[in-house]
Order: C-alpha cells, then sequence, then structure tokens
C-alpha cells in the first residue's frame, strides 16, 4: 500500500474517531458537564454554536465561559481533551507520513463536501510531516466559519506540531477559494510563523472537487 493511500486511511480513521452525529455529542456532553454544575441547557448551547462534541472540546477556555460553563465543567472538558489526546497519540516511529494535502482531501471529503454549514479543520504535523491528529477547530454558517489563527497557533505548541494544514469546505459545492480565504491563509500563515510552524497546505473542498492551496501555487 503507498503511503500517500496510508495516510488517507489514517487521516479518515482519526475523523471517523472524533467525528459523531449531534444526538450522540449532546448526550455525552451533557454526561460530562454534569460532573461539574447543573445546567440543563448549557449542551444544547455548545453543541448549537460549535456543532459537535470535537469543536466543543476545542473552543477556547473565554468562549465557554461566555456560554454558561463554569470553571469545573471547563476543566472537566479540558481534562477530556487531553485524555482523548494520550488515548490518540502514536509514537513517532508508528505514525505515518503524509506526502500532502490532497491525500487529506480525498480522505475527508465525504466528511466535508456535504455539510450545510463551513467547518474548518486541521491536521497536526510532526518535524517528519507525520500526521499527529486531526481536530476541528471551527464551525461557522452556509457563507462562513470564524478562523482564530491564535488558536491553531495555540494548539500547535500544546501538540508540539511542526507542520500544520488547514482544511475547510464551502457548502456552496465549488472549491474555488474566496478573497476571504486567500486573507485567512495569510493570517494563519503569519501567525505559525511566529512559533517556527509551517503551514503546508491549505485545502479547500466543495461538493464539485477540491483546491489545494500548495498544488496551485497560492499565497
Amino acid at each position: 500500500m503507498a503511503a500517500a493511500e496510508r495516510a488517507s486511511l489514517l487521516a479518515g480513521d482519526l475523523l471517523q474517531a472524533t467525528c459523531t452525529e449531534q444526538p450522540r455529542d449532546r448526550w455525552l456532553l451533557m454526561r460530562l458537564l454534569a460532573a461539574g454544575q447543573s445546567m440543563p441547557r448549557l449542551a444544547d448551547r455548545l453543541i448549537e454554536e460549535q456543532g459537535s462534541l470535537g469543536s466543543v472540546l476545542a473552543a477556547s477556555e473565554e468562549r465557554l465561559r461566555q456560554l454558561g460553563a463554569d470553571s469545573n465543567g471547563i476543566a472537566i472538558l479540558n481534562l477530556i481533551r487531553e485524555t482523548i489526546g494520550v488515548v490518540l497519540e502514536r509514537r513517532a516511529t508508528e505514525r505515518l507520513p503524509v506526502q500532502g494535502g490532497p491525500a487529506l482531501a480525498e480522505a475527508m471529503f465525504s466528511e466535508m463536501a456535504y455539510l450545510p454549514v463551513e467547518q474548518v479543520r486541521v491536521a497536526f504535523l510532526d518535524a517528519g510531516r507525520r500526521l499527529i491528529r486531526i481536530e476541528i477547530l471551527g464551525t461557522g454558517t452556509a457563507r462562513a466559519a470564524h478562523v482564530y489563527p491564535r488558536e491553531i497557533a495555540r494548539r500547535c505548541l500544546e501538540l508540539s506540531a511542526s507542520g500544520a494544514i488547514l482544511v475547510h469546505n464551502h457548502p456552496s459545492g465549488d472549491p474555488q477559494p474566496s478573497a476571504d480565504d486567500l486573507q485567512i491563509t495569510r493570517k494563519v500563515r503569519r501567525a505559525l510563523e511566529a512559533i517556527d510552524v509551517e503551514l503546508v497546505d491549505h485545502l479547500v473542498i466543495g461538493r464539485k472537487g477540491y483546491v489545494s492551496f500548495a498544488e496551485s501555487g497560492l499565497k
């Protein structure tokens, strides 16, 4: 099996492990938060805004507080996130190399091409371009998703990543990058350069296909 194909399969496995349907996400989130606070509507608010349990776990503490989470709830979510990181973490020698963004785009296509809203995911890579993990770091509307370069940089530092691939979808179906896509790519690249992390690629996925910034020579 080719390295690119193995990397593609690994990306698909990680996506299946971290992305679940909303009803199950809500149930799990309610169970997690119940240990720290009694707010029956908090799980609904978090899922409604973030879109999935994975996005909630990636949300900043400031945003969680704004949505009503108390210190205990935030501590529990942080603990769960770190626990998941430990469970999913593979030894560096076992990680499969990512030959390029297109392999990931193909692995994510079925997951992202038909989403009704924009979603931002980031693939974190180690110094050998091996996949560490993939996380959902933003969910928005049918026209835009929130992308926070500082949050991406923070997660790179926490995961000791040396590279990152930014991925998002266009619900319109047209994967051609917009002016906003070009602008956010520059912002993310600058944020990562400040901590000596390479933005390897930015992938835009739509029902009609995908566009790789690296392959298209876009900056």
